[in-house]
């Protein structure tokens, strides 16, 4: 059975005639422009942008029909023939809507949680028109149509598989996907891991900063007690144990002591000179 056709026409006269069946991705769609009177020229054009042959575009040597083989979801939008000639120019529209999905399905949101915690899950999913969902728990329907399923104060029960099923009316396509939610006791999340295992890490830490810090302490007082004696000597001298050479050769030049007589003959002089 071929497929009806309808027509945009403008006041004019210039119409488009296009297929009135929904489009679905991967199919084909024609669009044929034509006017009254005489054309000259003929273009199509899309959301605003000429349009010319190549891809899964196809037009017409005399650019009447425009043929789009196969669908893609891309091709959503506004089109426009513009018919001319030298007295006037005249413009018909089509909008054109593809319908494809669902596909790109996902649920979003906790695989883990807590007793008594409210969760809420998302599923969503490419579609056009927007897909209807329902929920399953553990192959239990759950009442509703829409994208979110929320729970709150979870008990233990609530574990298990959530099945999210999104349907395409107009493409007839469906599609679902499975997640995953676990219901812990209390606390039994905080960082991972078990209560036992955080306190002994907390003491771990615990010790190896006090250990640090008594390190630190002992070498400050260290530091500290070997630096007393040398503010108590001051700007002494330091004293060598082997003195240069050259300091020896000067203590060998030097003249031997005078003898015991000689040295008391001299304080002798010494005194009468002073005396005198």
């Amino acid at each position: 059975m071929k497929t009806p056709n309808w027509k945009c026409m403008n006041q004019y006269g210039t119409t488009i005639t296009f297929p009135n069946t929904p489009i679905l991705e991967g199919s084909s769609v024609t669009l044929t422009c034509d006017a009254s009177g005489s054309i000259i020229t003929r273009e199509w054009m899309k959301d605003g942008q000429l349009l010319s042959a190549g891809g899964n575009l196809i037009i017409s040597q005399d650019k009447r029909v425009l043929s789009i083989n196969p669908v893609k979801r891309t091709d959503n939008g506004h089109y426009l023939c513009r018919v001319s000639n030298p007295v006037s120019t005249a413009d018909a529209k089509y909008i054109l809507i593809v319908n494809y999905g669902p596909d790109g399905m996902e649920i979003k949101d906790p695989t883990e949680i807590e007793v008594g915690q409210n969760f809420t899950l998302t599923c969503s999913a490419d579609s056009n028109p927007p897909a209807s969902y329902t929920w399953m728990h553990n192959e239990t329907e759950i009442p509703g149509h829409s994208p979110e399923f929320t729970k709150e104060k979870s008990e233990y029960s609530d574990s298990g598989d959530y099945t999210c099923t999104a349907t395409n009316d107009v493409t007839g396509n469906k599609t679902s996907v499975v997640h995953k939610l676990s219901v812990k006791g209390e606390d039994s999340l905080s960082l991972g891991l078990p209560a036992g295992a955080i306190a002994g890490i907390v003491f771990g830490l615990l010790l190896v900063v006090g250990v640090a810090f008594g390190v630190a302490v002992f070498f400050i007082r260290k530091n500290g007690t070997n630096a007393e004696p040398m503010r108590r000597r001051g700007t002494q001298q330091p004293v060598y144990e082997n003195p240069s050479p050259v300091y020896e050769n000067t203590r060998q030049k030097q003249s031997p002591p005078l003898p015991l007589t000689e040295m008391q003959d001299f304080k002798s002089t010494y005194d009468t000179r002073i005396m005198q």
